[in-house]
């Protein structure tokens, strides 16, 4: 049986951060069938469901957790190191920086040093500040790949083992959409905050597409966006299970995480998203459908809100932006196909 270590998780109650380590753990199950997985997560309680042995990455006073310390000391015993995609290498902050050097780094320092072949599954890494850009180039070109989600990461911290590649989440998205399919009149709105602040333009977007109802996407830890949705006057909220089931009625969804985004994708929704990192840009190029996804923090409202206004009243705008993630589908498809043959070519299962 092959034994998988898997890297940098971050908890289930974050819906997004759950999301990849599902999609990581299925791609695992692709490439080698029945595996020994062990998680290192900030929240490894909240992975309890998953069948896996998961253990803590979040120090305490007296430091990193006894058995999380020794896997990673144990790393050369394991078949393959494989990383959750996501973007939890950053060090655009001062807060970020040391989140990271908590976190992730020792996570980072154990896959670059160790014997057994390491795949870090598509990532957003940077912004790479306060003099740490040479040690996270010098240490990713250690790894044996590692795969990015946006183009701003290749230009910033690109390598010999640096490869392009879709968002995990992105391959969810591509099936079962319905073209120019009817929508429910009342768009959904759903924001966090970034860096603690949000965007005043949010509020005057929110009268032009009102009335509408609200979605939180995230309720854990600092990623809590339940103090932002607080902020609004939705006519509901609308219950996670309501809205990332697929097969309901088709909604227009403007989402400022990421992952509520590509979920409300996959659910068979239209999305406008406002992003507020490089990955939202390259998740919603890759999918054919850029023209739907802005910058948070200066976005223009008119132009928003009559996307959302075409996407709830235009079926040739629903079956114009339906065709361009059929289009995607091929490339997302291969691309997913790809890492599964790449997973088992380190790990000397090649078939």
């Amino acid at each position: 049986m092959t034994r998988v270590l898997v890297l940098h998780g971050y908890s289930a109650e974050n819906a997004g951060d759950g999301l990849l380590v599902r999609e990581t753990l299925e791609l695992i199950r692709d490439a080698f069938g029945e595996a020994d997985v062990t998680l290192l997560a900030s929240r490894p309680e909240t992975f309890a469901d998953l069948g896996v042995r998961a253990l803590p990455t979040v120090p305490t006073k007296r430091g990193w957790d006894r058995e999380t310390r020794a896997e990673l000391k144990a790393i050369d015993g394991y078949d393959i190191v494989v990383a959750v995609g996501g973007g939890y290498l950053r060090a655009g902050t001062a807060v970020e920086t040391l989140k990271t050097a908590l976190v992730h780094g020792p996570q980072l320092r154990a896959a670059a040093r160790t014997s057994a072949p390491t795949v870090y599954l598509p990532q957003s890494i940077g912004p790479a500040r306060f003099g740490t850009r040479g040690w996270v180039q010098r240490t990713l070109r250690r790894l044996d790949l590692v795969m990015v989600r946006d183009d701003r990461t290749v230009a910033e911290v690109g390598g010999p083992t640096v490869r392009r590649t879709p968002d995990l989440a992105t391959a969810a998205v591509i099936g079962g959409r319905q073209p120019g399919a009817d929508v429910d009149a009342t768009p959904v709105l759903s924001i966090r905050a970034v860096h603690g602040k949000i965007n005043p333009d949010i509020y005057a977007l929110a009268d032009r597409i009102g009335p509408y109802d609200g979605y939180v996407q995230s309720t854990t830890g600092g990623n809590d966006d339940r103090p932002a949705a607080a902020t609004l006057s939705p006519r509901r909220m609308v219950e996670r299970a309501e809205l990332m089931t697929p097969g309901g009625t088709p909604r227009v969804v403007v989402a400022v995480r990421l992952h509520a985004a590509l979920m409300a994708l996959a659910a068979g929704h239209y999305v406008v998203h406002l992003a507020y990192e490089r990955k939202g840009f390259g998740a919603f190029g890759d999918l054919g459908i850029d023209p739907w996804v802005h910058t948070v923090n200066s976005f223009d409202v008119d132009a928003v809100a009559a996307q959302t206004h075409a996407l709830l009243t235009d079926p040739s705008t629903r079956a114009d932006y339906d065709s361009r993630i059929a289009a995607a589908a091929s490339r997302i498809a291969d691309a997913r196909e790809n890492i599964v043959t790449e997973l088992r070519r380190l790990a000397g299962h090649a078939r």
